[in-house]
């Protein structure tokens, strides 16, 4: 009996260890340097207001799409902070790399009233094998929302195609870091006036 109850009490400690869940990965962004160098833009401040994605893409975990459609969530593999968040952040720190010093504006909106609210739309962003990419558009308003007239149509982005989640992050940040040099181009050629403000 003692023999029994000793191997029953061994089974349970070898199964329990085995039940040990894996431990999460957090992913973060990055920040990319410019393709070209600063650019010469002369308007006012400006600052990321904001950046709209899809709830499908901007959720905890990282997911990447399903050949037969759908969505394959990789439940350890977790953004470390709202996606959202991150590309507000990842952008701001982009585009401080790109456009001359102090034309980029950290503060929070309502603490700073010298700056333009840039704002940015992603649609759907796809990282797979064939290849990862982000539909966006941006606008700069003033502080009481109206639009300046600077800012861009729809922009497909493409870079290179994921194997693994763990590679998605790169990826976006690849697209982040692609859509900073677009609009830091297009700042360049149309800014817009220090009135708007």
């Amino acid at each position: 009996m003692w023999v029994s109850t000793s191997v029953c009490a061994a089974f349970c400690v070898v199964a329990l260890g085995a039940c040990r869940s894996l431990p999460t990965r957090l992913h973060t962004l990055s920040v990319l340097p410019p393709a070209q160098g600063a650019s010469p833009y002369t308007g006012p401040a400006l600052r990321v207001a904001g950046v709209q994605m899809p709830a499908a893409t901007d959720r905890t975990e990282i997911t990447t799409p399903l050949l037969r459609g759908g969505l394959d969530v990789h439940d350890l593999d977790h953004w470390a902070a709202p996606l959202h968040q991150l590309a507000r952040e990842t952008l701001s720190a982009d585009l401080i790399a790109r456009l001359p010093p102090g034309k980029v504006m950290l503060a929070p909106r309502g603490l700073s009233n010298d700056a333009l609210n840039l704002n940015v739309v992603i649609l759907p962003f796809v990282a797979e094998a064939h290849g990862s990419q982000f539909v966006a558009s941006w606008h700069l308003t003033g502080d009481d929302g109206a639009v300046t007239g600077v800012g861009s149509d729809l922009v497909m982005l493409e870079c290179a195609p994921v194997n693994s989640a763990s590679e998605v992050p790169e990826r976006f940040s690849e697209l982040l870091g692609q859509l900073a040099d677009r609009i830091a181009a297009q700042l360049a050629v149309s800014a817009p006036s220090a009135e708007l403000r």
